[in-house]
């Protein structure tokens, strides 16, 4: 708005709880544009960002939900000579499976939650003889040790490969 000399500018405004007043003295009407359409541009975003609290981005994961990538996989206690090991003593080879002479690989998807209880088995690949025989030694298993995200606990999924090779005689 102009005063009665012609010179002076000013924008006023009210964003929420906010009010804004701004006074452009006696400038070049581009530059009082120019001033004008920035302050009514950035100003109330200005406002705006000051006004929410800032992002905690420490904290910006659901921690509730079953993660698919993780810093730190959950892994069988002990390590792959424990899981072979465990394998070894639970895994039978169907007997179905050897007289027809099926071999291949299961690859088993299962949840390790916080506390490493394992659950939710599905065989996504492999024959169906193979895959009943490797649910069936998966569902033996003991707690793992759970993935971690951000140095917390978090309840993952985990695929795991199981591999069916029949001897050569």
């Amino acid at each position: 708005m102009e005063d009665e000399g012609g010179k002076t500018l000013y924008l006023s405004g009210q964003l929420g709880d906010y009010v804004f007043f701004c006074l452009l003295g006696g400038m070049k009407p581009l530059l009082s544009l120019i001033l004008l359409l920035t302050v009514s541009f950035v100003l109330p975003n200005a406002i705006r960002a000051q006004s929410r609290p800032a992002a905690d981005t420490s904290y910006n994961e659901d921690y509730d939900k079953t993660f698919t990538k993780v810093e730190v996989e959950a892994a069988f206690p002990g390590g792959s000579a424990a899981w072979l090991n465990f394998l070894n003593t639970h895994l039978v080879y169907p007997k179905k499976a050897v007289s027809k002479k099926i071999e291949g690989v299961v690859v088993v998807q299962f949840i390790v939650d916080y506390e490493g209880n394992v659950t939710s088995f599905v065989a996504l690949t492999g024959d169906p003889i193979l895959q009943e025989a490797a649910l069936k030694a998966m569902k033996q298993s003991p707690n793992w040790i759970p993935a971690t995200q951000n140095g917390r606990k978090v309840r993952s999924y985990k695929k795991q490969p199981i591999v069916f090779k029949l001897q050569a005689n």
